[in-house]
């Protein structure tokens, strides 16, 4: 009898023992958190829908520039021609920063202004301007500087000097958006500049049709395929063009 209670007081506290033991925490990893921080954030500018109030307004030929209010944050925005009213809510997603942007038609310098694509009035952006910003023949758009490729690419002069050197072959090149028209078959056409001159002085424009998604004013490095003499019809024809390309 004795025997039997030494055992189950014996394997009482090995159980009890058992149970008290310490719980191990597994590690996370520094990627994991910084992904779920990331997440958690949303960081990625793009990804960021914003809801504002407008102020004021002033509309331009082809732009609107709102004065709004985000939070307790108030700066300008310029949108294509879009009708607006003061005191209304609207959203927009992404958008990229200019510096000492100049509007001549109302002979004003934003020290700071986000170029959008376009605003909604709900925050599914269903009603997204589809509009895009002009090209290089708007005057308000400020002259593209040099440019120098990226490591391994080739300058938009480089594919203008010899462009049946480049044909069909995969190149990397880097610039300014300067005219975005989008969804015309199935794709969107961005034209960039990386400060090459013709021999009138006259900034190089290459075109590039692609599924991603580009801002006029970004600076973007794209890779793809050179195509010459390309002509889709309806009057698309390039006598140069970078084809299938992707932002790098």
């Amino acid at each position: 009898m004795k025997a039997l209670s030494i055992f189950l007081s014996l394997s009482l506290f090995i159980f009890l023992s058992c149970q008290n033991k310490p719980k191990v925490i597994q590690p996370v990893s520094e990627s994991t958190a910084n992904t779920e921080s990331a997440m958690a954030e949303n960081k990625d500018p793009k990804n960021v829908i914003h809801e504002v109030i407008v102020k004021d307004f002033m509309d331009a030929s082809r732009y609107t520039y709102l004065n709004v209010t985000e939070g307790d944050k108030d700066y300008w925005i310029a949108i294509p021609y879009t009708e607006v009213k003061k005191g209304e809510k609207y959203y927009y997603k992404g958008g990229v920063l200019m510096n000492n942007f100049e509007s001549k038609e109302h002979n004003r310098v934003f020290e700071t202004l986000y170029l959008v694509s376009g605003v909604s009035k709900t925050p599914n952006l269903e009603s997204y301007s589809t509009g895009y910003y002009p090209g290089p023949e708007n005057e308000e758009l400020p002259p593209v500087e040099h440019i120098d490729p990226v490591a391994g690419g080739t300058s938009i002069s480089a594919l203008y000097a010899e462009p049946n050197a480049f044909s069909g072959k995969t190149i990397t090149v880097k610039g300014q958006c300067v005219k975005v028209n989008r969804n015309i078959m199935g794709k969107n056409w961005v034209h960039i500049q990386d400060g090459s001159k013709n021999d009138e002085s006259n900034n190089l424009d290459l075109t590039i049709s692609t599924m991603d998604d580009i801002n006029v004013g970004e600076v973007v490095v794209m890779e793809g395929v050179i195509a010459t003499n390309k002509d889709f019809g309806s009057g698309y024809r390039y006598d140069i063009i970078l084809e299938e390309a992707t932002r790098k």
